[in-house]
């Protein structure tokens, strides 16, 4: 299998900044497992760069005007880049052109931007298999053009056999799973011929991979350089919240029940981590998780997981969603003191 070009690799060829290159071929970033050695404590380091997903700054009529949006926010902000949900008028994934991912790398650099998710989220596990083929090309041409792009991270879920990725019982079977496998297998070999990485987010109940113990699963199935994680801490929540030690769910889950939590997944696949998805969530009246609050208007414990994650060497992109436009130079500045 060939080795995977560096993040820092991609961008000293015309991104925004270069990192050492890596000791056997991965990125640094993408691979936090081998992060630079740090000689300090890790509670000196500041957690990996912040950022956000641009389309929650809305929509764009130019790439230029998404990059001065971004820019108000800082300097070197990392994003998660869907083109289609960000450009008035994204050109189709099939019609991309080098000319024109180039022109999208050179417009972040010059604000200070830069790529830390190239996604195209997909339903690999479509009901209908002309159109999920048609998802997945349009999945394999994101990779090809990832590394041009200076991410070579290319992010999905894992979808529903339902066709708008709603709950579906079947999506939990044997015969979905074995859909899905077919599925990452095929974009795995894109992968390797793009030299790229397919990310891939869990989502509890409703999605293919829909636990920690999925994931882990799923990462031993393809041992490869090329699969990473998307870690959504909120997104793998069940939904009816996070269970204490005896098995029951509060409002608020204590400081344990939520340790519990995210290190049954950090131990689980945290060295497969390349990105995390910062937002929260709190339980309605009913007792269900609603999951697309801005963080610090919902009950997860960030400022734990953040110091975990630092205590863990986990340095990757870490990107804001559903956040709220008007408080997120707030927002950033807080999460920037965990």
């Amino acid at each position: 299998m060939k080795g995977i070009n560096t993040l820092g690799q991609a961008l000293d060829s015309g991104g925004v900044a270069s990192f050492p290159a890596p000791r056997d071929g991965v990125s640094h970033l993408a691979f936090p497992a081998l992060a630079r050695e740090r000689n300090h404590h890790a509670d000196s380091f500041p957690l990996a760069p912040l950022g956000i997903r641009a389309h929650d700054l809305g929509t764009f009529d130019t790439i230029k005007d998404l990059a001065s949006e971004i820019s108000r926010y800082g300097d070197a902000i990392p994003i998660q880049l869907a083109l289609g949900k960000v450009l008035k008028n994204a050109p189709d994934a099939e019609n991309y052109t080098e000319q024109f991912i180039i022109s999208v790398r050179d417009a972040l650099k010059e604000k200070g931007a830069y790529v830390g998710v190239f996604g195209s989220y997909i339903n690999p596990v479509h009901p209908d298999e002309t159109a999920r083929d048609a998802e997945l090309r349009t999945f394999e041409n994101h990779l090809k053009y990832a590394n041009l792009l200076g991410c070579p991270l290319v992010g999905t879920e894992t979808g529903s056999f339902h066709s708008d990725n709603a709950y579906h019982r079947d999506t939990a079977s044997a015969k979905v799973l074995d859909i899905f496998y077919r599925s990452v297998e095929r974009l795995l070999e894109a992968a390797v011929t793009y030299d790229a990485i397919v990310g891939i987010e869990a989502v509890s109940k409703q999605h293919t991979i829909s636990t920690i113990s999925r994931m882990a699963t799923l990462l031993e199935k393809f041992d490869s350089p090329h699969l990473r994680v998307i870690y959504d801490p909120v997104n793998l929540v069940p939904w009816t919240g996070i269970s204490e030690a005896d098995g029951s769910v509060m409002g608020i889950p204590s400081s344990a029940a939520q340790k519990d939590f995210f290190c049954s997944a950090l131990d689980a696949f945290g060295d497969k981590i390349a990105a995390i998805h910062v937002k929260d969530y709190k339980l309605n009246e009913q007792g269900f998780k609603v999951g697309d609050l801005t963080v610090g208007e919902g009950v997860l414990d960030w400022k734990f997981l953040f110091g975990e994650l630092r205590r863990r060497n986990i340095e990757v992109p870490t990107l804001l969603e559903d956040l709220t436009v008007s408080t997120l130079k707030e927002t950033l500045a807080l999460l920037s003191t965990y």
